[in-house]
């Protein structure tokens, strides 16, 4: 009995481990995971970001920032370098907002930010029609702050339409702002630790390469004590990881499960006060994510956020950047100068359709 049971585990496993082997080589060859700890945002050292109420944040006004993403794969690798043009109040683009002119605003995340790219909505020259054309995109943020950010604007300019562009990911995002560690990394280089998310650096006058080995040597250093917590973690992430462990997963949420995280039902309370105050003025976009296309499937998260939505407005549309990969950068999530022009191009023909007046 003993040995059949050992028999069937074995079976099992040597199964499980050639499923897995056949699907990274052949049907995934496009592997789109990469490890974060390996990737370092830099900004030109200086005045950067603002919070705002502790609520949200925006980039310093009338600013010109350079910044760059860089990751470590074998060796240090340049993923792009573009400067960030901020207006009067602080958001990513080149026209100023003007007080009670009529206007569309556009919220989101980093994709409606350009994050990768200079600025797509910047390709409207600041208005479509006769409405004044709003960058609402902030990075790292999801609808909680949407909503601060759209209350915000709403005093600063005559909003007469929203479009909020999301993707599944925003709805587990909370309200975050940036600690004064945050801001002294990015005033000063030198003050920097390792364990922020975005470093400052002179960038236009130095060479960042000795910068982040130090940097990447000091994340490194922070993960060397060991705890059973830690190999916990570790262990359930390696789990995760895997296409044989994902696939069903996958499966099994979006037909089954229906999440209770107070997280996504926050974000989910934030969307539905956003739309009560725009009824039928307000549109969504949901923007199909580089693993997505890879795995050919939404995610649990963009598939429950799209029903909610959905279930309360018939204002719907998507952009799926043609399923192409080649739309992204290869060591980042984002959409490169290629994909952001597939992006501008598919709002305005979403704006287009629309009778807005």
């Amino acid at each position: 009995m003993k040995k059949n049971i050992l028999l069937i585990f074995s079976s099992l496993f040597i199964t499980l481990l050639f499923i897995e082997i056949f699907l990274q080589k052949f049907y995934y060859k496009e592997n789109f995971t990469f490890d974060y700890k390996k990737k370092f945002i830099l900004y030109e050292q200086g005045n950067v970001f603002r919070n705002i109420d502790n609520n949200f944040f925006t980039y310093y006004p009338n600013s010109n920032i350079k910044t760059s993403l860089y990751y470590y794969d074998e060796k240090l690798i340049k993923v792009y370098d573009y400067n960030i043009i901020t207006n009067n109040l602080g958001l990513v683009q080149k026209n100023n907002i003007k007080e009670n002119h009529p206007s569309i605003l556009i919220l989101g995340d980093s994709f409606t930010e350009g994050q990768g790219s200079s600025s797509w909505i910047d390709n409207f020259q600041g208005h479509f029609k006769s409405f004044q054309v709003i960058n609402g995109g902030i990075l790292g943020t999801g609808p909680q702050q949407f909503l601060s950010l759209e209350n915000y604007l709403s005093s600063k300019a005559n909003i007469k339409y929203v479009f909020v562009l999301y993707v599944g990911d925003d709805f587990r995002r909370s309200i975050f702002t940036h600690n004064d560690q945050a801001i002294n990394c990015l005033k000063n280089y030198k003050l920097c630790n390792g364990s922020e998310t975005f470093y400052g650096f002179p960038l236009n006058t130095l060479n960042p390469s000795v910068f982040l080995q130090d940097m990447k040597k000091k994340r490194e250093q922070s993960e060397i004590k060991i705890t059973f917590k830690k190999i916990r973690r570790n262990f359930k992430k390696k789990i995760t990881e895997l296409y044989i462990y994902k696939i069903p997963n996958s499966f099994l949420k979006n037909n089954f499960y229906k999440s209770k995280n107070k997280k996504i039902m926050t974000n989910f309370k934030a969307i539905e006060d956003l739309i009560n105050k725009y009824q039928d003025k307000i549109y969504f976009v949901n923007l199909k994510q580089k693993q997505e296309i890879l795995f050919k499937k939404e995610s649990y998260e963009t598939i429950y956020a799209h029903k909610f939505i959905k279930s309360k407005t018939k204002n719907n549309f998507n952009c799926n950047f043609d399923n192409n990969l080649n739309n992204f950068y290869i060591y980042d999530a984002h959409l490169n100068k290629k994909g952001y022009k597939n992006l501008y191009s598919c709002i305005l023909n979403i704006f287009n359709s629309l009778n807005l007046n």
